[in-house]
């Protein structure tokens, strides 16, 4: 028990006591593995080459954004019980789009984390404190597992970052906002699509949005519509992201 006790007692008294006092006071868990926070707030600029692993947020972020995603999913399944799966999948992605995840960052001081290697003149990406976000999830699901994660989400992030009345009130027409984006910036705008057969669940179609001939991530579903605007909302998010 002493030999278990001692690395904690030092690690908390140590240089890393701010980012574990931190840490605990953003997500009301009590963190074991620093070095996975460490590299959570890692950012791609300041790559770190070691046994010839490249030690950023990168792989973290991957992780975090799917783990995130299920969290939200499994929450919005247990809430809305009689709303079927294309209402579930766009209330999903108003929550976890990059806009709300920069923001979330923000809000609990990521930014103050975060470490790069840029020059005063190199602008870091609008998406990269979002990027820091969902590392940082990937790192609690390592660290303490999902159901500890998935407390954090829900409890410090849902319930209080999240109002849900308005996001279903919100705009969440992504074919209209990107119309607007196309013609503000003078630029053709089209949606390719192809269709398939699935036996026992009928066509399925693949569209994908093409930007005066660059093509954007495509999206697969059983109705075109919802299709398009996942596509649409795809490309957005491209665009924001710089």
């Amino acid at each position: 028990m002493i030999r278990k006790l001692i690395p904690l007692v030092s690690f908390r008294s140590g240089p890393d006591k701010k980012l574990y006092t931190s840490l605990k006071n953003i997500t009301g868990l009590s963190v074991k593995n620093l070095q996975l926070y460490k590299q959570a707030f890692m950012h791609s600029s300041s790559n770190v080459k070691s046994a010839q692993t490249l030690y950023n947020n990168e792989r973290l972020e991957f992780l975090g954004d799917a783990i995130l995603g299920a969290i939200i999913g499994e929450y919005l399944f247990k809430k809305y019980p009689n709303k079927d799966e294309g209402f579930l999948t766009q209330l999903r992605s108003k929550i976890v789009n990059r806009k709300n995840l920069h923001e979330l960052a923000l809000k609990f001081g990521l930014n103050n984390f975060l470490k790069t290697n840029l020059s005063k003149k190199d602008k870091l990406k609008s998406s990269a404190y979002g990027d820091a976000f969902e590392a940082l999830i990937g790192a609690l699901y390592l660290d303490l597992g999902y159901e500890q994660t998935k407390k954090f989400v829900v409890n410090k992030i849902v319930k209080l970052h999240i109002d849900l009345v308005e996001l279903l009130n919100s705009d969440s027409d992504f074919k209209s906002q990107l119309q607007i984006y196309c013609q503000k910036n003078k630029l053709e705008l089209q949606y390719d699509w192809t269709e398939r057969n699935d036996p026992g669940q009928g066509k399925c179609y693949l569209v994908n949005v093409v930007i005066s001939s660059k093509a954007y991530e495509g999206f697969e579903h059983y109705s075109k519509k919802v299709a398009e605007q996942k596509a649409a909302e795809i490309a957005l998010a491209e665009i924001n992201r710089g």
